[in-house]
């Protein structure tokens, strides 16, 4: 019993020595504003979550985050978008993003549809192109061919590299679109 006082006391007797060295230290202006960034960060980060769980509607979401930009004193409203837009996969169902966008950003939501819209026709083309060239590579090494041959995209490297390139230019556009 008296080797669990001696420690806490041993604790706590260290965490007063660091408190007193470091008690003339603070914080610089920049330093603040980094740290009142990335708490707020923190917070959008969690309400942004709860809406995707689907524990949150829309209007409450908006209402939670004006109040939030108000309690850091965040009036520009790009961290917010920008956080919204790095969730956006334009290969999964963006629905509640874009419903989400619509609301907050009207026109930013409307260049992201066309944004995800083009990734997805392109990717298309990349799918049908793989295809075809798989179709032939297997009808040309063993003879087989047909309605019934589907070729599997996902095994050409040509493929994979170019939808790697496809998503990461759908990546720089999303991004881009706060700034319009």
């Amino acid at each position: 019993m008296k080797d669990r006082f001696f420690v806490m006391g041993e604790i706590k007797s260290t965490l007063d020595l660091v408190m007193e060295r470091t008690r003339h230290l603070s914080m610089s202006t920049q330093e603040k504003l980094q740290q009142r960034q990335a708490n707020f960060a923190k917070r959008l980060q969690g309400l942004l979550q709860q809406y995707a769980d689907g524990a949150m509607a829309v209007n409450r979401l908006r209402d939670r985050i004006n109040a939030l930009q108000a309690e850091f004193s965040m009036t520009d409203r790009e961290p917010v978008l920008t956080a919204i837009i790095e969730r956006i996969d334009p290969e999964k169902d963006n629905q509640s993003w874009l419903a989400l966008l619509a609301d907050l950003a009207p026109a930013i939501g409307q260049a992201l549809e066309k944004v995800i819209e083009t990734f997805q026709k392109e990717k298309a083309a990349l799918v049908q192109v793989s295809g075809q060239r798989l179709g032939e590579a297997i009808a040309r090494r063993h003879g087989i061919s047909g309605s019934a041959v589907v070729p599997n995209p996902t095994t050409d490297s040509d493929f994979v590299e170019q939808l790697a390139q496809l998503r990461q230019i759908t990546h720089a556009r999303l991004k881009a679109s706060t700034r319009t």
